[in-house]
């Protein structure tokens, strides 16, 4: 957390105006490179000096680490309130189900969108004629953070596995049946967020070869490119003018009864590498 401090300090001494972030200022993103991930609140600085060893540099196609790592929580597409970073004991998703194509009624007594011990849903029966499936909510969950960079080429990098399976999840639902796209937001305003007005959206490329969890496995694969030397900070400006969004979406497959019932848990790991001047 010193770094952090460190900079902090500095703008309160200094009286530095309001549009400047630690990337105008920071030796080592300044003089050596880094990436940083961010959620509207507090931010992670992925660098290609070597904090450990007091060396320079991270290689090319290796992984940048985060010395002081800050970053929590990822942030649900659209709005800046957060999501929980992860789910609790006994906590899951509620999967919206439609009946003969109209919205079965259903209630979720807490407020922070998971499913606890203590939730009800109202019951309803169903019969030979139902025809059960995932609705559009139930189907697709999303989530978003910020991302900005000085000095260096770069990708994002995201490895999936499956952290527990049990029931009849175990032989019906794979890794590649759950979707995933990807997407930038160069500038925009989310929920009174504004960010993008000093960034650089230029050579950001999404890599569309990786569409689903089960071509994440074994090895961390590059989503996005970032391939501009200078970085996304385009001048001087406040952490949130010198960022770009990046909005992931995940598509669980086409639901019926033949496969059964079970509890599914997937870890999604996401990770800065340093990149050289070549075509992603």
């Amino acid at each position: 957390m010193r770094r952090f401090g460190l900079a902090l300090i500095g703008l309160a001494a200094t009286e530095t105006a309001v549009f400047a972030s630690f990337l105008d200022t920071d030796f080592w993103c300044r003089t050596y490179g880094c990436a940083v991930a961010y959620d509207t609140e507090t931010y992670d600085i992925y660098d290609n000096w070597i904090f450990a060893s007091q060396s320079c540099c991270v290689g090319f196609g290796q992984k940048m680490d985060s010395f002081y790592p800050n970053f929590q929580n990822l942030r649900t597409t659209g709005t800046t309130d957060l999501a929980p970073s992860t789910l609790g004991a006994g906590q899951g998703f509620a999967m919206g189900i439609t009946q003969n194509g109209s919205t079965v009624s259903e209630s979720v007594s807490s407020a922070d969108g998971y499913l606890d011990a203590s939730d009800t849903l109202s019951a309803f029966s169903l019969s030979s004629a139902t025809d059960v499936m995932l609705d559009g909510n139930g189907k697709r969950y999303s989530h978003s953070f910020w991302i900005t960079s000085r000095n260096t080429r770069f990708s994002l990098r995201a490895l999936a596995s499956i952290a527990q399976v049990s029931g009849d999840f175990q032989n019906t639902i794979t890794l590649g049946d759950i979707k995933l796209s990807t997407d930038v937001v160069t500038q925009g305003n989310d929920d009174g967020f504004q960010f993008g007005n000093r960034a650089n959206n230029s050579n950001i490329t999404i890599i569309n070869a990786v569409d689903d969890l089960g071509d994440m496995t074994g090895v961390a694969q590059r989503l996005i490119h970032f391939g501009r030397r200078q970085g996304i900070r385009q001048s001087s400006g406040d952490l949130g003018d010198q960022t770009v969004r990046i909005d992931f979406l995940y598509e669980m497959p086409d639901y019926d009864l033949s496969m059964g019932v079970g509890e599914l848990n997937i870890d999604v790991l996401f990770e800065f590498y340093r990149e050289a001047n070549v075509n992603p």
